[in-house]
C-alpha cells in the first residue's frame, strides 16, 4: 500500500510540476500579485517530489516505513492535487485574460483574481504546516544513504518498444492453452456424448476458481473444427455484473449474433442448432435471468456452456437441462510439466518443439541454476495458470539470472502455503510492485472499469491523456509514449489482450483478469480515490471523490444526491443513466465518459458547456441527437467522440475548441459500417447496399456528420472523421482550406462529388503526416488525379468505399512503403487491380468487402502479396474460384471467406491453400451448401505441417423478400 501511494503521489506531482513551471503560470501569478507564494509552492513541492522519488527507489534512505510516514506521504498527495485544481483556475483565468485584455480589469474579473490569490496564500500556508508536520514527528531522515541503485527509469525493467507487442501478445494467447490437451479431449466427449440421438438443448457447467483457465480451455473447445460444424450458429457472451435482469443478457447476445435492434432472439434461433457460451457465471440469481432467454422451445439439439467459479452454481445450471443432457466439469491446476511449459512461454524461453514428457527435459533451455529457482518458484503457484503467467510476466521484464529469479522467490515468502487464492493475491501484488510508478497509476486507473468489460484500447488511451497519467518523452508524442505503457502493461500480463485488430499487431481491446480486479479495486478506492455507485454500493465516503463510476444505477438514491461532486475528475457511467446527473458543480471534471450509456437524453448535456476543464467527451453508442451549442465553452476539450450517435450536426462554435485532437463522427468504416447500411437499405426497400442505389445511400447523413465553416482552423486536430465535405454541408469551395491541418493522422471524408472530389486532392497531397485515409463517395475516380509523388509517404491505412474504373495510380505504385491496411468497400475491381496491390511491400491486411471485386475469378498470382498476414473476403456475391499460386502470400496467416454464396463446391473453388505454409486460421462460413469443398479443405489442413484451425459454418443464406429482390 505504501508503494501505491508514493506511485501515485510522484504521478500527482510530476503533473502539478510541469504545469507549475509553465510560462502561463507565471505570468498569471505576477498579474494577480503572489509571483512569490507561487516561486514558494513550486520549490516546496520539488523537494517533496525528490524525497518521494528517493522513497520509492531506496525505501529506508528516504524514512520511517511506518504509518505515520505513510500519512505524510497521503497528505503529500492530496495537498499536490489541491495545488493542481488551483492551477487549473489559474489556466483558465489566463485563456480569459489573454483573449481580451481589457475585461481583466473589470470587477467580476477583479474578484476573481482576489479569489485566485487568496487561494494560493492559502495553499502556502498548507506547505508550510505540512513541512512542520514533517519536523514534528521526524517523518524524513534528514541524511539519507545514497540509494543503492539507479532509478527504477533507468532500472533493467525498462518500457518495452513499441514493436515488442506482438511477440508478448502472442505469449499471452498461446499461454492460455499451455497443455489442457486431455481436459479438452476429455470436454468434447462429455458434449458430444449422445448428440446423435437426441434434439434437447444440452448444458454443460465448467467449474473452477478464479486464474484456473476456464475461460482459456472452453475457447479451445469453441474454436474445435468438428464441434463448429455441429452447429448452425455460435455466440459467446461474457457475464455483466451484476446481472439484474434477462434484458442485460439478452442485448449482448444479440450483439453477438449480430442482429439488428428490432430482430428477436427467439424468431432468430428457432428452428436452429446453435452453440452459446456463458462466460464467469457468479450466482443461481444470474443463471435464472439468462435462462430465461432461451426459453423458446428450441429442440434442435443445442448447446450452451457456462463457466463459473462455483461448483453449486455449475451443478444448478447442469441440472436445468433435460434429464441426461447435463453435464458438470471441475477444471484442476496444471501438471509440473505443464506449469514449466507456461513459465518459460511466458519468460520468453527457447521451448521444446514437442510436447514435454518430463519436467526435466526442459534443462536445454535452463541453467543448472536458473532450473532449480523455476521449480521453486513453481512449487509457489501450485499449477495455478494465472499465477504463472503473472509471475512469468514479470520475470520476463527482469534479467534472466538465478540471483534475480532467487531474490523474487525468497520475497514470495514461504507463507503461501497451498491457499490458491492467498498465492494469487500475493504474486499479482509481487508483480504490481515491480512495476515503475507512472505505470502503477495507469494500471490502478483500469478499476474503473466493470468486471468482465472489455476496454476499448484507444478509450483508455485517451481517458490517460486527458487526466495528465501520460506526459511527453523527449520528442516522442503523448501519444506514442501512451501506446508503450500500455504494450509494457500486456507484456508484464497485468492486463489481457481480448481482442486484436485483425492484421494489425496489437490488442484493440482488453480486459482486467476478474482476480486481479478484485485485488486492485480495494487500492483504488483507497489511493485512486475512486468511488462506485452501483446496488452494493455502500455509503458515500466523506473524504474527496476523485473518480466517480455509475455502474447499472436505475433507482433514484439519496447516496447521490450526498456525493460532493466539486472534486471530481472523472465521471464514468455504465448502464443507465441517471436523471439530470451531470451538474455544473463538477468543475474541476476532466473526463466525461457515457460510452453506451442507455436513456441518455438530450437534456442531460444541458449544463456541459459549465464543465471548463473537461478535455475528453465520449457519447459514443448513446441515443444523442444533438449537441448543446455551449459545448464552444470547452477551452481544453481534447476528445470529442460521437461516433455510432444520431448526430448530424457540428455545433458551429465547435470551431472555437483550439486545443481538439480527436473529433469522431459518423460511423466507423468496420463490417459494421455493412450491417447498419443493409438495415438502411431494408428500410428503403433497396435490394443491396452496393447496387445501383450506391449514391442515393451515400447521400444520406446517417453515416457522417456536417461540419461547420472554420474546421479547417482546429490546426492541433490529429482525428477527423467522418465528416460530410459536401455541397451545402458546411465546407464546400473550401476543401482546400484543409490543407491547414497539417498534424493530421487520420481523415474521413463522404458526400463527395467528382468536382468536390477533384479539390480534396490538393489538401491530401499537403497533408504530409496523414497516416490514414478514408474516402466514401459514389464515385472515387477523382484520386487518381493525386500523383504519385505527392501522396503522404506516411500513409499506413487505406478505406475506400465507392466505385473505382480503376485502382489509382498512386496506390498501384510500390512506392507506399508504409501502407499496411487497404480495406475496400463496393469499388468493383478487376484482376489487374488485385496484381497491383499485391506489390504493396508492406500491405499487412487486405479487406475485400461487398461489391469491391466484381469477376468470378479471383487469382493470387506468384510472388505478389509478400507481407499479407490477413485476408478477409466477404459478400462478394459474383465469386466462383478462388486460386492462390505458388509463392503468393507466404506470411498469410488468416484466410476468411464469408457469405460467397457462388463459390464452387469442388476442389477449384479455394485451391492453393496447402502451400500457405504460414497459415494459422482458415474460416469458411455462409457459403451455402459446400460439402465436397469443406472436405477437400480438411482434408489439406490436415496434411498441413502447421495444422491451421478450420472453422466452418453452415448457416445458410438469408432469403430475400421480394421486395428486397
Amino acid at each position: 500500500m505504501e508503494a501505491t501511494a508514493l506511485s501515485l503521489a510522484r504521478s500527482v506531482l510530476d503533473g502539478v510540476l510541469s504545469s507549475a513551471g509553465s510560462a502561463v503560470a507565471n505570468e498569471v501569478a505576477r498579474l494577480i500579485g503572489v509571483p512569490r507564494e507561487v516561486d514558494f509552492i513550486r520549490n516546496e513541492l520539488e523537494m517533496m517530489q525528490a524525497f518521494l522519488r528517493a522513497s520509492s527507489t531506496h525505501p529506508v534512505a528516504a524514512g520511517r516505513s511506518d504509518t505515520v510516514r505513510l500519512t505524510w506521504v497521503k497528505q503529500v498527495r492530496d495537498l499536490a492535487y489541491d495545488v493542481e485544481d488551483c492551477l487549473l483556475d489559474f489556466a483558465l483565468y489566463a485563456a480569459r485574460t489573454s483573449s481580451s485584455r481589457f475585461s481583466s480589469w473589470l470587477p467580476g474579473a477583479i474578484a476573481e483574481r482576489h479569489r485566485i490569490a487568496e487561494r494560493i496564500r492559502d495553499l502556502k500556508a498548507s506547505v508550510v504546516e505540512l513541512n512542520q508536520r514533517n519536523q514534528r514527528y521526524h517523518i524524513v531522515v534528514e541524511n539519507p544513504a545514497p540509494p543503492a541503485r539507479v532509478d527504477e527509469e533507468q532500472s533493467s525493467s525498462s518500457v518495452l518498444p513499441y514493436h515488442d507487442t506482438i511477440s508478448a501478445e502472442l505469449a499471452f494467447q498461446v499461454s492460455d492453452v499451455i497443455g489442457r490437451v486431455r481436459e479438452k479431449t476429455e470436454l468434447i466427449d462429455m458434449i458430444s456424448a449422445g448428440t446423435a440421438s437426441n434434439a434437447d438443448l444440452r448444458v454443460v457447467s465448467v467449474w473452477g476458481m478464479g486464474g484456473m483457465g476456464k475461460s482459456s480451455l472452453v475457447r479451445m473447445v469453441h474454436n474445435d473444427a468438428a464441434l463448429l460444424d455441429e452447429f448452425d450458429y455460435g455466440a459467446w457472451v461474457t457475464v455483466p455484473h451484476p446481472l439484474d435482469s434477462p434484458d442485460v443478457f439478452r442485448r449482448r447476445l444479440r450483439k453477438e449474433l449480430g442482429l439488428a435492434h428490432d430482430q428477436r432472439i427467439e424468431d432468430y434461433l428457432r428452428g436452429k442448432r446453435y452453440r452459446v457460451i456463458v462466460d464467469d457465471l457468479l450466482s443461481q440469481e444470474e443463471w435464472e435471468h439468462i435462462w430465461k432467454v432461451f426459453q423458446f422451445g428450441n429442440k434442435e439439439g443445442s448447446l450452451i456452456i457456462v463457466t463459473t467459479r462455483r461448483e453449486d452454481v455449475a451443478r444448478l445450471c447442469a441440472g436445468y437441462a433435460a434429464e441426461g443432457h447435463g453435464h458438470v466439469y471441475e477444471l484442476k491446476p496444471l501438471s509440473d510439466e505443464e506449469s514449466m511449459n507456461l513459465l518459460c512461454q511466458k519468460v520468453r524461453l527457447p521451448r521444446q518443439p514437442r510436447l514435454l514428457t518430463d519436467v526435466k527435459m526442459i534443462e536445454h533451455t535452463l541453467q543448472e541454476d536458473m532450473l532449480e529457482q523455476a521449480l521453486n518458484i513453481l512449487s509457489r503457484c501450485h499449477g495455478l495458470p494465472l499465477a504463472i503467467s503473472t509471475i512469468g510476466g514479470l520475470l520476463a521484464n527482469r534479467p534472466k539470472t538465478s540471483i534475480e529469479w532467487r531474490n523474487l522467490h525468497e520475497h514470495l515468502g514461504a507463507e503461501l502455503g497451498s491457499d490458491l487464492s492467498y498465492i494469487t493475491k500475493v504474486i499479482v501484488s509481487t508483480s504490481y510492485d515491480g512495476l515503475q510508478y507512472h505505470l502503477k497509476s495507469i494500471f490502478l486507473y483500469l478499476s474503473i472499469f466493470p468486471e468482465n468489460h472489455e476496454i476499448r484500447r484507444t478509450r483508455l488511451l485517451r481517458r490517460w491523456i486527458a487526466e495528465g497519467y501520460i506526459a511527453k518523452d523527449r520528442d516522442m508524442p503523448v501519444e506514442d509514449v501512451g501506446e508503450r505503457s500500455y504494450s509494457d502493461l500486456i507484456n508484464r500480463s497485468m492486463i489481457q489482450p481480448s481482442k486484436v485488430s485483425l492484421g494489425s499487431v496489437r490488442a484493440d481491446r482488453c480486459r482486467v483478469h476478474s482476480m486481479v480486479l478484485q485485488i486492485i479495486l480495494p487500492m483504488s478506492i483507497e489511493e485512486n480515490q475512486l468511488f462506485i455507485i452501483e446496488k452494493q454500493s455502500n455509503e458515500v465516503p466523506q473524504n474527496k471523490i476523485r473518480h466517480l463510476v455509475v455502474s447499472r444505477w436505475k433507482t433514484k438514491s439519496k447516496k447521490l444526491e450526498n456525493i460532493n461532486l466539486s472534486y471530481i475528475r472523472s465521471l464514468t457511467i455504465f448502464g443507465e443513466c441517471p436523471v439530470s446527473f451531470i451538474s455544473p458543480k463538477m468543475q474541476l471534471l476532466r473526463v466525461l465518459d457515457l460510452e453506451d450509456t442507455e436513456n441518455l437524453k438530450n437534456c442531460d448535456l444541458k449544463h456541459i458547456g459549465e464543465l471548463h476543464h473537461l478535455r475528453y467527451l465520449c457519447l459514443r453508442g448513446t441515443g444523442i441527437s444533438k449537441l448543446p451549442s455551449s459545448l464552444q465553452n470547452l477551452r481544453y476539450l481534447e476528445t470529442l467522440d460521437i461516433q455510432d450517435t444520431r448526430v448530424r450536426q457540428l455545433p458551429r462554435g465547435v470551431v472555437k475548441l483550439k486545443k481538439l485532437r480527436y473529433l469522431l463522427a459518423g460511423v466507423n468504416f468496420t463490417k459494421e459500417l455493412l450491417q447498419k447500411k443493409t438495415e438502411s437499405g431494408r428500410n428503403n426497400h433497396i435490394a443491396s447496399i452496393f447496387g445501383t442505389e450506391y449514391c442515393k445511400v451515400f447521400k444520406l447523413d446517417r453515416f457522417s456528420v456536417r461540419a461547420p465553416k472554420g474546421i479547417e482552423k482546429l490546426e492541433n486536430l490529429y482525428m477527423l472523421g467522418v465528416i460530410n465535405v459536401g455541397k451545402g454541408h458546411g465546407v464546400a469551395g473550401r476543401i482546400r482550406k484543409l490543407t491547414n491541418l497539417m498534424n493530421l493522422r487520420r481523415l474521413g471524408i463522404t458526400g463527395l462529388t467528382e468536382e468536390e472530389g477533384e479539390e480534396l486532392c490538393k489538401p491530401i497531397r499537403e497533408l504530409t503526416r496523414l497516416q490514414r485515409l478514408e474516402v466514401r463517395s459514389d464515385s472515387l475516380n477523382f484520386l487518381d488525379k493525386i500523383d504519385e509523388s505527392e501522396i503522404p509517404k506516411h500513409l499506413v491505412s487505406l478505406r475506400l468505399c465507392g466505385k473505382l474504373t480503376k485502382l489509382p495510380v498512386w496506390v498501384r505504385a510500390s512506392s507506399l512503403n508504409n501502407l499496411a491496411k487497404v480495406k475496400l468497400l463496393g469499388t468493383q475491381l478487376k484482376q489487374e487491380d488485385i496484381r497491383c496491390l499485391g506489390n504493396l511491400c508492406k500491405l499487412a491486411l487486405l479487406g475485400l468487402w461487398e461489391n469491391s471485386y466484381i469477376k468470378e475469378l479471383l487469382v493470387f498470382t506468384t510472388g505478389t502479396f509478400l507481407s499479407l498476414k490477413f485476408l478477409d473476403i466477404d459478400r462478394l456475391q459474383s465469386i466462383e474460384k478462388v486460386t492462390i499460386e505458388k509463392g503468393a502470400m507466404p506470411r498469410l496467416e488468416q484466410l476468411w471467406l464469408d457469405k460467397c454464396p457462388s463459390l464452387q463446391d469442388n476442389k477449384d473453388g479455394l485451391s492453393g491453400v496447402s502451400d500457405l505454409l504460414s497459415l494459422k486460421e482458415l474460416l469458411l462460413k455462409n457459403c451455402g451448401e459446400k460439402g465436397y469443398l469443406i472436405n477437400t479443405l480438411q482434408d489439406q489442413v490436415n496434411r498441413h505441417p502447421g495444422r491451421p484451425k478450420f472453422l466452418i459454418g453452415k448457416s445458410k443464406m438469408p432469403t430475400r423478400t421480394a421486395s428486397e429482390q
